[in-house]
């Protein structure tokens, strides 16, 4: 049996390439923080943070805005490309106090540690508990970790997020082994979205965990 070549074969779900697509589809995105984020790192002294993930970079402009220094991470050059002019219009610190990196989290070696670890709504090429992990590792003596992600277990996010693109509580917590890490908030929590006049309800999954001095 013979099969077709397709020359323009579908790019992997959730790939590299599907993202660059993605973005490139979709323009410009409307700069406001995650309200996850908000919630849960408004109240912590400004340090260093990674942001895993951080598509157009609303998140890492709303941490730069209130002093951290952040080191910005996505697959897609696009998607880097239209947060470094969000930054760049922002004024003040805002652009200084952000490195900006287009690479792969499943295989980016972090340069370092840093005080807070953010990644909101990744889908890695790898198991979502070996994500965290690498994640986990990121995390200096004392800082903190939050993941957050569509979660599977509600029906109505489900039919908005594939199984590959959502995730488990034991997924998360179970990367991160007690007494080195203390679990602060691990709970299902949910977002509404406006979108073309029509109000959408979603349910994330949110983990928050501090490691160990």
């Amino acid at each position: 049996m013979s099969h077709r070549h397709d020359p323009h074969p579908e790019p992997q779900a959730f790939g590299p390439q599907w993202w660059e697509d993605h973005y490139r589809q979709h323009g410009a995105g409307h700069g406001a923080p995650s309200p996850q984020l908000v919630a849960e790192v408004a109240d912590l002294p400004a340090g260093s943070a990674l942001d895993a993930g951080c598509g157009r970079g609303a998140d890492a402009l709303w941490l730069a805005r209130r002093g951290w220094q952040v080191t910005a991470v996505d697959v897609s050059p696009t998607a880097i490309g239209q947060a470094e002019q969000l930054a760049a219009a922002a004024g003040g610190d805002v652009a200084a106090n952000i490195s900006w990196v287009a690479a792969d989290l499943a295989t980016w070696p972090p340069p370092a540690r840093y005080d807070l670890v953010v990644s909101q709504y990744v889908h890695p090429g790898i198991p979502f508990g070996e994500f965290v992990a690498r994640l986990a590792d990121a995390v200096a003596p004392g800082g903190t970790l939050l993941v957050v992600g569509h979660d599977h277990a509600d029906a109505h996010s489900a039919a908005h997020a594939p199984e590959q693109a959502s995730i488990g509580l034991d997924s998360v917590t179970g990367a991160l082994p007690a007494p080195l890490w203390s679990v602060e908030t691990a709970e299902s929590r949910t977002r509404h979205l406006d979108h073309g006049g029509t109000r959408k309800t979603f349910h994330d999954l949110v983990v928050k965990a501090r490691r160990a001095r």
